[in-house]
C-alpha cells in the first residue's frame, strides 16, 4: 500500500510542480503603463496664438491618442510581414497513459504546429518543426500592402487630428481675446457711468438738476455692473476652455497677450482648392484607405490559387509499454506541401463580394472627402470676404459713434442737451465697440477656417 502511494505521489510530482510555476507566473504583478499617472503640465505667463497652437500640438490628449493609434497600425503592418518568413516551434511531450493510442498537438498559434501520435503507455518526445510558406496566392503580399496603406492612413489621420486641434486652439484663443475685449468695453462703460453719477449727485446738491437724473444714472450704473460682471465671467470661462484645449493644468496662470488684429490678404479659391487637394490629411487618408480596399480585393482573389509551403522537422522519442523494452527512435523529415483549394462553401465568392463592396465604399468616401474640402474652402473664402467688409463697416460705425457721443456730452455740459441724449449716445458707442470686437474676432475666425480648409496647421 505504501509503495502504491509513493508511486502515485511520484507521478503527481511534476504536474504539481508545473502548476506551482504557472501560479507563480500568474501572481507576478503587472507593471503599470508608462504615463498612466502623468500629470498635466502647468505653465505661466502671456501666450501668443502661435504659442497656443504649439502647446496644443504638444500636450493635446486627442493628438496623443491618434499617435497611439498610428503606432498600433504600424505594428499591424509589421505583423503582416510574418507571412514572408519561416515559423518554427519547439515542442516537448511527456505522456503517461493507460489508454492507447492518443494524439497530442502543440500549443500556440504558430503555423509550425506539431502532432504526436502516442501509441504506448509512456512516451517522451522532443520535436523541432519549421514551416515556410513559399506561395499563398498573393494573399500575403496584398495583405501586407493593405496593412501598409492603413498604417499610412493612420499617419494622415493623426495629421488631421493635429489640424483640428490647431483650429480649436485658435478658436478658443480668439474667444478668450474677444471676451477680454468685451470686458474692457464694459469696464470703460462702468467707469463712465460712475463718473456721470458722481457729477449728477454734485449737480443735484447744487440744485442744477432734478433727482430724476440721479435715479436714472443709478439705474444705468446697476446695468453697467451687470454687464461688466457677465463679461468677466465669460472671459474666465473662455480661458478655461482654452486651457483644456491646450492640454495644460487648469490652474495654469496664463493670459492671451495677442490682441485682435485685422490683417487683410488676397484669397484665391482655385489656389486654395488645389492646395487642399494636394495636402489636406482628410483627402490623402481617404485615398490610402481606398488603396487598402483595393489590396483587400486582390488578396481575396488569392484564395482561388494554390498554396505551397516547405516543411522540416526533427524528432526524438522515447517510448515504452509496460513489460516491454524501451524504444528511442530519432530522425528528421523534410518536404513540400501543395494545397489546391477546391470548394469552401462559397466562402471565397462572398469574401470577394465583401471586399468589392468595401472598395466601392472607400472610393465614394474619397470623392465625398474631396467635395467636403472644396465646400469648406469656398465657405471659408466667402466668410473671410464678408468678415473683411464687416470690419471696415464696424470701424466706421465706431468713429461715428465716438463723434456723436463727444457732441452730445458737450451739448449736455453747456446746458443745451438732455440726459436721455447722453444715455442714448453712450449706448450707441458701447454697441459700436462691441461690434468692432465681434468683427475682428469673426475675421480671425475666418482666417483660422481658411487655414484648416486648405490643410495648413500654421
Amino acid at each position: 500500500m505504501r509503495l502504491r502511494n509513493h508511486e502515485a505521489a511520484r507521478r503527481l510530482r511534476w504536474p504539481f510542480a508545473l502548476a506551482m510555476v504557472l501560479l507563480g507566473v500568474a501572481l507576478v504583478p503587472v507593471p503599470r503603463a508608462a504615463g498612466a499617472e502623468e500629470s498635466l503640465p502647468r505653465i505661466e505667463g502671456p501666450v501668443t496664438m502661435d504659442q497656443a497652437v504649439s502647446l496644443a500640438l504638444e500636450h493635446s490628449r486627442k493628438i496623443k491618442a491618434a499617435a497611439a493609434d498610428e503606432r498600433a497600425m504600424r505594428s499591424m503592418q509589421r505583423e503582416a510581414t510574418s507571412g514572408f518568413f519561416p515559423q518554427a516551434s519547439a515542442n516537448a511531450y511527456l505522456v503517461n497513459q493507460n489508454m492507447t493510442p492518443n494524439i497530442y498537438t502543440s500549443a500556440g498559434d504558430t503555423m509550425a504546429r506539431n502532432y504526436l501520435f502516442a501509441g504506448t503507455n509512456r512516451t517522451q518526445d522532443l520535436n523541432l518543426s519549421v514551416m515556410w510558406p513559399l506561395f499563398s496566392g498573393g494573399r500575403t503580399y496584398y495583405g501586407y500592402k493593405a496593412a501598409r496603406s492603413r498604417a499610412d492612413a493612420a499617419v494622415l489621420m493623426r495629421e488631421g487630428t493635429e489640424l483640428d486641434v490647431a483650429m480649436q486652439a485658435r478658436l478658443d484663443y480668439i474667444a478668450v481675446v474677444r471676451e477680454q475685449e468685451n470686458a474692457r468695453v464694459t469696464g470703460e462703460l462702468l467707469k463712465q457711468t460712475e463718473e456721470r453719477l458722481r457729477v449728477s449727485r454734485e449737480e443735484l446738491a447744487a440744485g442744477r438738476v432734478a433727482r430724476f437724473n440721479v435715479l436714472r444714472d443709478e439705474a444705468e450704473l446697476a446695468n453697467a455692473i451687470q454687464l461688466d460682471t457677465a463679461a468677466r465671467s465669460q472671459a474666465a470661462l473662455a480661458l478655461i476652455a482654452l486651457k483644456t484645449t491646450l492640454g495644460v493644468d487648469l490652474a495654469s496662470a496664463i493670459m492671451a497677450s495677442e490682441p485682435l488684429q485685422y490683417v487683410p490678404g488676397p484669397v484665391s479659391v482655385e489656389d486654395g482648392i488645389r492646395e487642399a487637394m494636394a495636402r489636406h490629411p482628410e483627402v490623402r487618408s481617404s485615398e490610402k484607405r481606398a488603396e487598402a480596399a483595393q489590396s483587400d480585393v486582390r488578396s481575396a482573389y488569392g484564395r482561388y490559387l494554390p498554396e505551397l509551403s516547405a516543411t522540416w522537422m526533427y524528432d526524438w522519442q522515447r517510448m515504452r509499454n509496460r513489460g516491454e523494452m524501451t524504444e528511442t527512435p530519432e530522425g528528421y523529415s523534410a518536404g513540400l506541401v501543395l494545397t489546391i483549394p477546391l470548394f469552401d462553401g462559397f466562402m471565397r465568392e462572398n469574401a470577394i463580394r465583401t471586399a468589392r463592396a468595401r472598395q466601392d465604399q472607400a472610393k465614394e468616401q474619397t470623392v465625398l472627402a474631396r467635395q467636403q474640402i472644396a465646400k469648406a474652402v469656398n465657405q471659408a473664402a466667402l466668410i473671410l470676404q464678408a468678415a473683411e467688409q464687416i470690419v471696415e463697416a464696424s470701424r466706421k460705425g465706431l468713429a461715428q459713434a465716438e463723434e456723436q457721443f463727444r457732441i452730445v456730452r458737450e451739448r449736455y455740459a453747456s446746458g443745451r442737451g438732455i440726459q436721455v441724449e447722453v444715455l442714448d449716445a453712450q449706448t450707441a458707442l458701447t454697441r459700436a465697440r462691441f461690434n468692432v470686437v465681434a468683427a475682428l474676432a469673426d475675421h480671425q475666425t475666418a482666417r483660422a477656417m481658411w487655414l484648416q480648409a486648405t490643410g495648413r496647421v500654421r
